[in-house]
């Protein structure tokens, strides 16, 4: 089936690095790289999915010396020679195989390879896959798949069980030890057993349910130290000594000195005693037959475990072995046994550690289960790792790297303005070298003793020594002297100081920290995330979501939605799955032919980022302005030429606001006044408000109304610090800012009389400088322009008059006020309405309202009848003469 050459599979060869990659994320891209992550002879490059425009990036830091292989996910239509011809030219090797999942069998434009495979199930593709790496193919080759069908790439919650492997050198000389011991001390033991076995039995000494009689513990008694003795049997010793130089000998081999029991001796320091004890503590769960010799060497059948007066014994002279044990104190210290964290009483049972036992026998992550660890532990990753793309990889490395490193200091300090993006960049740098964080949340230490602290705190070093996975504390909220995770952190640091193991801290505020850890060595490192960087997360996740972005737009996103990579990730899942409460989405209903249009999707998938975008901002909001979802569209609004373009000129200058500031170096320039502030003004009724609710929709942006009720306070400052807050709000959740009505808040300054006219004018100096400072659009609306101050217009980029609508507006208004379905007035009483009834938008669209329920009243469409008595009773409402409305009417009337 597979026209490559073909040879044994070589074990000895490195796993071939193999990216996968498509032009848009979907399951069966997500199902291969699922599958070859799983396999033992591929190693999946950055951990994830790649888009097309990160290969380039990845095969350059890939080593020549290993074998290289692309795996794309994509379709016919897709530039696949142009793609090729740009990889092989970095990798001459290059193997690339190409799953198209709508090929067809006559497709000859795609026949370029030298191979080619028809409808290839999965498992059978990658392995043609390593054959043809196995076999140095000299030249790049491309493969051609047809794929009807893709496992998801969802990671089962139950990982298949792994197949046995045998026991390292270091376990074998253990249980060799072990058994020498044990066989010896039973064959030495002067129980009910071994008499019996010596046909020594007295008329008394019988051994059903290993009863022991007079004769037999004098015999014990008068043969002092025979259990000392098992230690000088040849065997015994031979199995310690091996033992004791694959554990302490400067030669033995890596791997034996790397291995789990050669790493609890070495790493945690356990003396020759200990690492014994702890042997024995273990035996009982290596192997039923040491249980029986367990319940022979205490007499006792229903014991299957040993005491710790009895290792004692068979270890030496007991008071010695004990006064050994209790002074070096390494398995209190590091909880090696279930007993922790004191030494049992002689007569109790000795069991190791049940997560410790588990880890030795292969659990990577047994460690991780202890309950006393899991209140601290995060176990999901830190979102937004799999946003980082490929220039991200070195940076990402590196500091995890440094983690894990024997040199500098044994503590880092993150400092982060970011701390979620410098979380995301240690997780992801973790999976780059192939291993999992342990993920300490400083948040669950509020609530514990100090004493679970502690215990906490060992058996995270333990860990972390073990295990040699980067450490990693989540103190990313700012920690006070009066905070109550002050003194519970300062326990968990001082512990894991003595521990010796290496740990990152990430936070915003270092110096807080620097406190806490006291004399500890530290070494501080800053991670800055870019705007170039916030740009990639969003392209990235634009990518993902099959909306290839602009850079215009990707821009437009990162300064408009300051969310951190959490954020962002969280606006992806929501964007991926649009039904769930995420506004923008496509209509369900709509026409296949707009559904096939890939610019209708992209356009889609693009608003559906946006929407989640949104979503998430709006979260840590406060209640001091109104969140309005904008309604009206700029088209909405009738206006003359000049203040339409006006209002499209402000939506530009908003969307290119990065590109002008950032890409221009214009940002420069301006140490403040780089937001937009707008001034709308005229008229009560003119449309001011629905207009900047067109600006906001054309922006895709969510308003915030500022509530004067809410906002204005009779007590001196809290005015201007719930302004500030409202700013904030905005400026955090990527909202417009409208302040209807705004000389209320933006007034004349005037002489100062009294305390009153003091205060009143520290007020709008403030809010002229925080309005000053604010980075996003801010749009202010008032009737009355001459109240406002003479300082505040120079603050002002637009500065946009709605004037009283003429005939031919009114008209419009008319028309856009009442609903084609629900009048029947002619144009031409429209005209004259407009011509006669001289009012802004706004009582026109009250006279409508009004209208429509008089005709609801009597089970009729909207009569002009309707229209003209509503139109009196808003004039009278103004205090104006209804004039001329008799010549509306009569036509109707003489129809009737």
């Amino acid at each position: 089936m597979v026209s490559a050459p073909t040879t044994a599979h070589d074990s000895s060869m490195e796993p071939a690095q193999v990216i996968v990659c498509a032009s848009a994320q979907n399951a069966h891209a997500e199902g291969v790289a699922s599958a070859v992550d799983a396999r033992d002879d591929m190693s999946l490059v950055a951990s994830r999915i790649v888009a097309d425009s990160a290969v380039l990036d990845l095969l350059r830091v890939i080593p020549a010396t290993l074998p290289c292989a692309i795996i794309r996910v994509g379709s016919r239509t897709d530039p696949l020679t142009k793609l090729v011809g740009a990889w092989q030219a970095v990798r001459r090797d290059l193997v690339l195989l190409h799953v198209d999942l709508n090929v067809g069998q006559d497709d000859a434009a795609l026949r370029i390879e030298r191979f080619a495979v028809r409808d290839t199930p999965l498992d059978s593709m990658l392995h043609a896959l390593h054959e043809l790496l196995a076999a140095s193919v000299p030249a790049a080759c491309v493969l051609h798949f047809r794929l009807h069908a893709v496992a998801s790439a969802s990671v089962p919650e139950v990982a298949p069980p792994a197949e046995p492997q045998a026991a390292g050198p270091v376990l074998a000389s253990a249980l060799e030890w072990i058994h020498a011991l044990l066989l010896a001390a039973v064959r030495e033991c002067r129980s009910p057993i071994s008499i019996a076995a010596t046909n020594d039995v007295k008329d008394n000494d019988h051994w059903v349910g290993f009863g022991i009689s007079a004769t037999t513990v004098l015999r014990d008694m008068e043969s002092r130290g025979v259990l000392q003795d098992t230690r000088k049997d040849p065997r015994t010793t031979i199995a310690a000594n091996a033992l004791a130089n694959l554990v302490r000998h400067a030669d033995a081999p890596s791997a034996a000195r790397t291995e789990a029991l050669g790493a609890i001796s070495n790493r945690l320091a356990l003396t020759a005693l200990e690492l014994q004890l702890l042997l024995l503590a273990l035996s009982p769960e290596f192997d039923a037959r040491y249980q029986r010799c367990m319940a022979v060497l205490l007499d006792d059948s229903s014991r299957r475990v040993g005491t710790f007066g009895l290792y004692a014994e068979l270890l030496g002279e007991p008071v010695s072995v004990m006064r050994s044990l209790f002074a070096s104190g390494g398995l209190t210290r590091w909880r090696l046994l279930q007993q922790m964290p004191a030494l049992p009483n002689a007569d109790d049972s000795l069991r190791a550690d049940s997560h410790l036992c588990a880890w030795l026998l292969g659990d990577a992550y047994a460690l991780d289960a202890d309950p006393r660890l899991q209140r601290l532990l995060r176990a999901a990753p830190w979102p937004g790792f799999d946003l980082l793309n490929a220039t991200d990889n070195f940076r990402a490395s590196t500091l995890s790297g440094d983690l894990r490193s024997s040199y500098g200091p044994q503590c880092t300090l993150f400092e982060a303005e970011s701390p979620a993006y410098a979380m995301a960049l240690l997780e992801h740098g973790s999976r780059l070298r192939g291993v999992r964080p342990i993920r300490v949340d400083a948040q669950r230490l509020i609530g514990l003793e100090s004493e679970e602290v502690a215990e906490a705190a060992w058996r995270l070093g333990r860990s972390a020594l073990l295990t040699d996975r980067p450490l990693l504390l989540d103190v990313s909220a700012p920690v006070a002297s009066d905070d109550s995770r002050a003194r519970p952190l300062a326990t968990l640091l001082t512990i894991l100081a003595v521990t010796g193991c290496r740990y990152g801290i990430v936070g915003t505020e270092t110096d807080s920290l620097v406190r806490l850890l006291g004399a500890a060595p530290f070494e501080r490192q800053v991670i800055e995330q870019s705007k170039a960087q916030r740009v990639a997360l969003v392209r990235t996740a634009l990518e993902r979501l099959g909306a290839p972005p602009d850079d215009v737009s990707a821009q437009f996103i990162a300064a408009n939605y300051p969310l951190q990579i959490d954020g962002f990730d969280a606006a992806l899942k929501l964007a991926l799955h649009p039904y769930q409460g995420v506004t923008g989405q496509p209509d369900a209903d709509d026409d296949d032919d707009e559904n096939d249009d890939a610019t209708n999707m992209a356009i889609a998938a693009r608003d559906r980022f946006v929407a989640g975008c949104k979503v998430i901002a709006i979260r840590s909001i406060s209640n001091l302005a109104e969140r309005i979802e904008p309604g009206f569209e700029i088209d909405d609004v009738v206006l003359p030429n000049e203040c339409a373009e006006q209002l499209r000129e402000i939506v530009a200058s908003v969307r290119l606001a990065p590109m002008v500031l950032d890409q221009w170096k214009f940002r420069q320039q301006l140490p403040y006044g780089r937001g937009t502030t707008v001034l709308f003004h005229g008229p009560s009724g003119t449309g001011k408000t629905m207009a900047a609710h067109g600006v906001a929709k054309a922006l895709n942006m969510h308003v915030l109304r500022l509530d004067l009720s809410r906002v204005v306070s009779k007590y001196i400052g809290e005015t201007e610090k719930h302004c500030d807050q409202v700013f904030n709000d905005a400026t955090t959740s990527g909202a417009a800012i409208l302040i209807d009505e705004a000389d209320a808040l933006f007034g004349k300054r005037s002489e100062v009389k009294d305390a009153h006219d003091r205060h009143a004018n520290i007020e709008v100096a403030f809010l002229l400088q925080r309005i000053e400072s604010f980075e996003g659009l801010a749009i202010l609306t008032t009737n009355l322009r001459q109240n406002l101050d003479a300082a505040f217009l120079r603050r002002l980029r637009f500065i946009v008059e709605f004037p009283r609508p003429d005939v031919q507006a009114r008209a419009a208004i008319w028309r856009a006020c009442l609903p084609p379905q629900a009048h029947r007035v002619s144009p031409t009483e429209i005209s004259e309405l407009a011509r006669r009834i001289d009012l802004t938008g706004g009582h026109i669209r009250q006279i409508t309202l009004r209208a429509a329920f008089l005709a609801a009243s009597r089970s009729s469409l909207i009569e002009v009848v309707d229209l003209a008595a509503a139109a009196r009773s808003e004039l009278a409402k103004l205090g104006m003469p209804a004039v001329g409305l008799g010549a509306v009417i009569a036509p109707a009337r003489r129809v009737a």
